[in-house]
């Protein structure tokens, strides 16, 4: 994948987001930018303080905007610049948009230094075992709830 002045560009509004948004007490240093067909979509930022909100960060509220911008929720084609490594959540969203590539310029181990627990998430995430997690989840199997599936299959839109 290159990356070249443009990407920076954009790499760099999304540190400039960060920075401006933590100093106003708003959340943690993280700032995103969407960009799509090379222009900006929408800009986020980390707005758990303020929102009182823990799924607040910065790439879920760029995602947000940038939907709410297109009216529907289809971003595909679109490229992601976050200042920081997207945690599991936010590159779930990033994947359930349609989302095609992501730049970050902090990895998710240090970001570990200020307290983010991306770090943690992925090794929790990956375990194979869903009951050994820190949070068990445990597979407790209702027909009704398959049904609903099965209803949605069977919808003709």
């Amino acid at each position: 994948m290159s990356f070249d002045s443009k990407d920076r560009g954009f790499l760099k509004r999304a540190v400039d987001i960060a920075f401006e948004h933590m100093r106003s007490g708003e959340g943690r240093p993280f700032g995103a930018v969407l960009v799509l067909n090379g222009k900006p979509l929408a800009e986020g930022w980390n707005s758990v303080f303020a929102s009182k909100d823990p799924t607040a960060h910065a790439e879920l509220m760029a995602i947000r905007r940038a939907c709410k911008v297109l009216g529907h929720g289809d971003l595909s084609g679109s490229v992601l610049y976050a200042s920081g490594e997207p945690c599991p959540m936010c590159l779930g969203a990033m994947f359930l948009a349609g989302v095609s590539r992501c730049y970050y310029a902090t990895t998710r181990q240090e970001a570990s230094r200020i307290g983010a627990q991306t770090e943690a998430i992925y090794a929790e995430y990956l375990k194979e075992n869903p009951e050994e997690r820190a949070i068990p989840c445990i597979h407790a199997p209702m027909a009704e709830a398959s049904a609903a599936f099965d209803e949605w299959l069977a919808k003709a839109d």
